[in-house]
């Protein structure tokens, strides 16, 4: 597959901020570190994605996927804002698919191999501040908490504007009330449904998430910084899958 260049627009920049050992924990500040930005592809509808692992200083990892783009060729827009939010805060303009052999857990080798993929190198090794998440869902008829991020700044903590007007962070506290609001709306909504549908079967998600949708893991870490792209909430590494599953994909 021909992947896309991907140009700075920081009109969709704007937008996102509006709207270890074990993995770190959800509805937190965390200054992270990209240790890979992996362009993926959804077999089941062809949707174009980036994978990102991400550290923050403790070496405590996340790791997310933004859908950014259909198979027609056209954007999706939360998730494309938020990974221009991403290139804006740490200075990055274009993504160059390249190819390169980073660390990933392969399934049928059951350990870490140097694996093929393509990768927006630009993004390698590059800081962010990262507010993440803490959303709730049903699945299989149970309660399950995923992890996301809900918006990028830079190291300083700066929105993008606050960056382009040399301005103090503040927006950052603002985003965090309203992060832990959606959060706590997210965990009634799926108890109200739950208590309305005991026993039933059902996998959904309470709501179109106000960030974009990207999602980690969160579990026992492994013994070094090696990339992976393990399933949301499920054992790691010992069944870790190869790529993302299809189903978290919203369309």
């Amino acid at each position: 597959m021909n992947f896309p260049t991907i140009q700075l627009n920081e009109t969709a920049a704007l937008k996102a901020n509006t709207g270890g050992g074990q993995f770190f924990d959800g509805n937190s500040e965390q200054l992270v570190k990209i240790g890979r930005a992996e362009f993926v592809v959804s077999n089941n509808t062809g949707t174009t994605g980036m994978a990102f692992d991400v550290f923050n200083k403790d070496g405590q990892k996340g790791y997310f996927t933004l859908w950014f783009m259909k198979q027609d060729g056209s954007y999706i827009e939360g998730f494309y804002n938020q990974l221009q939010s991403i290139m804006a805060v740490t200075g990055v303009t274009t993504l160059t698919p390249t190819q390169a052999n980073i660390d990933k857990y392969d399934a049928a080798a059951g350990k870490v191999v140097p694996t093929q993929m393509t990768v927006a190198n630009e993004l390698m090794g590059k800081h962010f501040t990262g507010l993440f998440i803490d959303e709730f869902e049903i699945y299989n008829g149970e309660k399950r908490k995923k992890t996301q991020l809900f918006a990028a700044f830079n190291q300083k903590r700066q929105t993008l504007q606050e960056q382009k007007d040399q301005a103090p962070a503040q927006q950052i506290e603002v985003q965090m009330e309203r992060l832990i609001g959606y959060s706590q709306k997210s965990e009634k909504e799926v108890d109200a449904q739950m208590s309305g549908n005991k026993g039933g079967y059902n996998n959904q998600r309470t709501s179109q998430p106000p960030h974009g949708g990207t999602t980690y893991q969160r579990g026992p870490a492994p013994t070094q910084q090696n990339n992976s792209s393990a399933p949301n909430n499920v054992p790691a590494p010992s069944n870790m899958p190869d790529g993302p599953n299809d189903d978290w994909i919203p369309f």
